[in-house]
């Protein structure tokens, strides 16, 4: 049954005829070795797999001989995974010498393997009463009777073949494959087992018995199987298809990544090997390779959903948005899944496309009302779009068909956009009564009792959060607010620290920890702390205000004034506000002298600025410059008459104080 070395006559084909009488004046040797260059050329042009043909003269070849070399040439295709010509090739040799008992059993066996049913049922309409009535073919004609739906009959004739050839391989080989036809994985694999334990070099059933083996989880042993087959069938592409596939499970990926590769380099356009190639090379993040495989794999099976799916992925982990959100519409219209959802929403915030995967989804509504994932996401849609109470309406429908942590915590920030506090904290803590890691709940929660001046509620449930992921710089620094509300700023800002430690990333951390050593007067480390905001954010605006409100305080004028015009560049509609806020700073330092050379500095931008005047005016008293004051009094009467009027009179107060001293 296995491919034969042989010496059988070879009769060439009716096409070649023209050929062979064009070298008859040849010698016997000649005509053996050009026949034979032009087999080896049209059979083991993918490389020689240890098979060898020999052709003698043509004209001497029986019916049976001719019938053994395509049986051979049946069985160099089987070995390399040819399944289509090596049944092709095997049916001719039935139809070619009727007789042949051994050629209807290997088109039964190549017919079982390929699972070719059809194929199978025409080939017992045909064969001889006296062979059809022998074991194996008995025995194989139970599996094409379990393959068409009659199980009962094939169990029936096994049970009758049992008493006399229990220990039969081909007895053995039907008793695994009816049960796997059934998905009685236990029973087809012990039937596997007793085969090939009862004939090692038993040439059949290795792929199917491997496939049975992974189901149940036996990796090892389906392993050692196709290890074995390839023994025999070096070139066979299936055989590297499933054994990746039995790798991958095991966990040897890069193995699995090897199988699959020489599958693909027997057979390349094999669009099951590249979808499985490409759904590992995603999962190990070569995200590229993956694309490029699944691509492949989806040209020749448009309609395999998990495809579809991997495919979409992959997209998306790309940012490849507008060829993903074509691809994603037919997901959600059969069987949505979670994931599903979860990439919806990402499609919905980059891609163009908003308008029809809305509409896709509101169809998948129709289609599927009690999945409550698909109203989780119309409602976070509804929610963005700022629909809120088609966005209540969805999550609570969803809630309703299967409460959740996350449709809680979307219900609770639609509480907090439309400032139902109580209703929010609320949501929240339901949140948590199903799920106590669900740490955005936590931190969420934490937040919103801070707006609420509730700083101890706050303080618990970040301590939570921290606890559940104690890695993340962002917790440290809402318990630091905590702390801060509470009055412990020396702790408050110990978790700065932390913080930072952490994630030196975390600006919020940063400009707090900065703005606490301005207040101590440590303005070596609130620089420190504001350059590390700038070397993520550059253009950060709270932070050159910040630094130039720090320089100032230590006498860097030249420092500061190039921090304010790079604000004033960033929000240049800021400009007056940003040196009111600057100067306001430093009178509550004291620094009158600072804050006056900041105010004149500004109103040479905004000359017109009646509170720049004043405020320039103020301070100009405060630090004794009455000249200056004088000066503001008098433009300021043009601008706001009553508060030029109230400088006036402080002004003249202070001059009086003076004259009489």
């Amino acid at each position: 049954m296995e491919v034969r070395k042989t010496t059988a006559l070879f009769k060439r084909t009716a096409g070649d005829a023209d050929t062979f009488d064009s070298l008859t004046q040849w010698t016997e040797i000649e005509i053996r070795m050009a026949a034979r260059s032009r087999l080896l050329q049209r059979f083991f042009r993918r490389g020689e797999d240890g098979a060898v043909y020999f052709v003698l003269d043509p004209a001497r070849s029986s019916t049976s001989e001719k019938c053994t070399h395509l049986l051979d040439r049946a069985a160099y295709h089987w070995r390399r995974g040819e399944y289509s010509e090596a049944l092709e090739v095997t049916e001719a040799a039935t139809k070619l010498d009727p007789e042949s008992e051994e050629a209807y059993l290997m088109l039964a066996c190549y017919a079982l393997e390929a699972e070719q049913w059809n194929l199978l049922a025409r080939l017992y309409e045909r064969v001889p009463e006296e062979f059809a009535r022998r074991m194996p073919l008995v025995a194989l004609r139970a599996v094409a009777t379990a393959a068409t739906g009659d199980a009962s009959l094939a169990y029936a004739t096994l049970e009758q073949l049992a008493s006399h050839h229990t220990k039969n391989s081909f007895f053995l080989f039907a008793k695994a494959e009816v049960y796997r036809l059934e998905r009685r994985w236990g029973e087809s694999a012990d039937y596997f087992r007793q085969l090939y334990s009862h004939q090692g070099d038993f040439p059949y059933g290795h792929i199917h018995a491997a496939q049975v083996l992974i189901l149940l989880n036996a990796h090892d042993e389906a392993i050692g199987l196709l290890d074995g087959r390839l023994r025999s069938q070096p070139r066979n592409a299936e055989i590297y298809h499933w054994l990746g596939v039995a790798l991958e499970s095991s966990g040897e990926r890069s193995k699995a990544l090897q199988a699959y590769r020489e599958s693909l380099s027997i057979q390349p356009e094999r669009h099951s090997t590249h979808y499985r190639l490409g759904r590992l090379e995603h999962h190990i993040g070569h995200d590229v390779a993956a694309l490029q495989h699944l691509r492949i794999a989806f040209d020749g099976m448009p309609d395999v959903l998990p495809l579809r799916r991997e495919l979409v992925a992959v997209l998306i982990k790309l940012q490849q948005w507008q060829e993903a959100a074509r691809l994603f519409p037919e997901m959600l219209r059969q069987d949505p899944t979670r994931e599903d959802a979860e990439m919806l929403l990402h499609l919905y915030d980059h891609t163009e496309s908003q308008q029809e995967l809305e509409a896709t989804l509101k169809d998948a509504l129709q289609l599927y009302p009690q999945r409550p994932w698909l109203w989780y996401v119309y409602g976070l849609i509804a929610l963005k779009r700022g629909d809120h109470l088609d966005a209540q309406r969805a999550l609570t429908e969803s809630i309703r068909l299967e409460p959740s942590a996350d449709a809680y915590v979307a219900l609770a920030r639609l509480h907090r956009v439309v400032g139902q506090t109580a209703n929010a904290i609320e949501c929240y803590s339901r949140a948590l009564e199903l799920n106590r890691k669900h740490i955005a709940a936590w931190t969420e929660r934490c937040m919103l009792r801070l707006e609420a001046n509730q700083p101890d509620q706050a303080l618990a449930d970040i301590a939570q959060a921290i606890e559940l992921a104690p890695d993340v710089g962002q917790f440290y620094y809402l318990r630091a607010r905590c702390l801060l509300a509470l009055g412990k700023e020396s702790q408050a800002l110990e978790d700065l620290i932390a913080a930072v430690q952490r994630d030196p990333t975390c600006i919020d951390a940063w400009l707090l920890s900065s703005q606490l050593w301005r207040q101590r007067g440590e303005y070596a480390q609130a620089i420190y702390a504001l350059k590390q905001v700038l070397s993520v954010m550059p253009d950060d605006v709270s932070a050159h205000i910040a630094m130039a409100e720090t320089q100032l305080a230590i006498g860097r004028f030249n420092a500061a004034r190039h921090h304010i015009q790079r604000v004033l560049e960033l929000r240049p509609e800021q400009g007056e506000e940003l040196f009111l806020h600057v100067g306001k700073s430093l009178e509550a330092r004291h620094l009158y002298n600072r804050a006056l050379e900041l105010y004149e500095e500004a109103l040479q931008h905004y000359p017109n600025s009646a509170d720049l005047r004043f405020r320039c005016g103020y301070v100009a008293l405060k630090s004794g410059a009455l000249h200056i004051c004088s000066r503001q009094v008098e433009e300021l009467a043009a601008l706001d008459p009553i508060r030029a009027a109230t400088l006036r009179d402080v002004y003249a107060a202070l001059s009086h104080a003076r004259r009489e001293r």
